[in-house]
């Protein structure tokens, strides 16, 4: 009886051992994920790590299949200069805004995004990573485009291109050759772009903030850039270059946190960002919706280029 009940347990063993899964075929069937090296330990503090990649990402992605990289340097010459090796310029002043919109500056229209898009050689399962010379100034404005049109993989390289050269990392002159696709834009996302209908009628509603994301004299009235300068009635202004390093990388969790708190600004109101044309208000968006976690965040795209010109709008000085 001994041998006969070793031999059951044998096999029980035996059955068991074939009964689990072999774990390679689940590592087939799960998505490959790119590994964020550098900036894995100071990233993983912000609510959407994903967004950001490092410049140890890039490079070892440059000519990956499946990811654009697009330079939205602040001038065509810095790109002509030197880029990203396989990199595409876009212009952030003629390619990213309407030209046909009254209000300067204002998002492309579904129609020319696309068009701007299938030129670049990106579909919809495209990751595109933007980068700047600007301390992801014109980067995080494109982020926030392509998000308001329902591009689902957007990234930002932290840094841009003020980090890469600071590691002496190779620039090229070489214009890359792409195959352009067709790509139809899907439903846009209206709760991250604000009318300034909306904005005055916050002016009214508690819990709801204003922030203007332009310079402390911009603010006051000091620097005129419209027809009349200060600034919408009860907004709290915080400059959109405090949030970011002096190697253009974006502070830490923690310390935006503080810049936030301090200025009064808490995750649960809803908060409408603002600046000139709607480029500093979507660097701040992008801090607080993507790094911060805040949930009620809108872009005021028309911002002072629109509220200042126009004189049935209330003012601050």
């Amino acid at each position: 009886m001994r041998f006969v009940g070793m031999g059951l347990i044998a096999i029980a063993v035996l059955l068991t051992a074939c009964a689990v899964p072999a774990t390679p075929a689940v590592v087939e069937q799960a998505p490959t994920k790119p590994v964020v090296t550098e900036k894995a330990t100071v990233a993983s503090e912000f609510a959407h790590p994903e967004v950001l990649v490092d410049t140890n990402w890039v490079a070892e992605n440059l000519h990956k299949e499946g990811i654009r990289l697009v330079d939205v340097s602040s001038k065509p010459e810095v790109y002509a200069e030197g880029h990203i090796p396989g990199a595409v310029y876009v212009n952030w002043q003629t390619d990213l805004a309407n030209p046909d919109d009254p209000v300067k500056g204002q998002i492309l229209t579904a129609q020319q995004l696309g068009a701007l898009l299938g030129r670049l050689g990106i579909d919809k399962q495209t990751t595109v990573v933007f980068y700047d010379d600007s301390n992801s100034l014109f980067a995080t404005r494109a982020f926030w485009i392509l998000k308001y049109y329902g591009h689902q993989d957007v990234r930002v390289l932290d840094g841009g291109r003020k980090k890469w050269v600071a590691e002496g990392r190779k620039l090229s002159p070489e214009v890359p050759n792409v195959t352009p696709t067709t790509y139809k834009v899907g439903e846009l996302n209206p709760t991250i772009r604000a009318t300034r209908e909306q904005v005055l009628a916050s002016l009214k509603q508690p819990g709801k903030i204003i922030l203007d994301a332009r310079s402390p004299k911009e603010y006051t009235g000091q620097d005129v850039r419209s027809a009349r300068g200060g600034h919408i009635p009860g907004a709290i202004n915080l400059e959109w270059t405090s949030q970011v390093n002096p190697d253009g990388t974006f502070k830490s969790a923690a310390e935006l946190q503080k810049l936030y708190e301090q200025a009064g600004i808490k995750p649960d109101q809803q908060v409408f960002t603002y600046c000139q044309t709607g480029v500093r208000a979507a660097h701040s968006w992008f801090v607080l919706t993507q790094l911060l976690g805040f949930e009620n965040v809108v872009n005021y795209d028309g911002s002072w280029e629109e509220w200042g010109n126009r004189t049935d709008l209330p003012i601050e000085r």
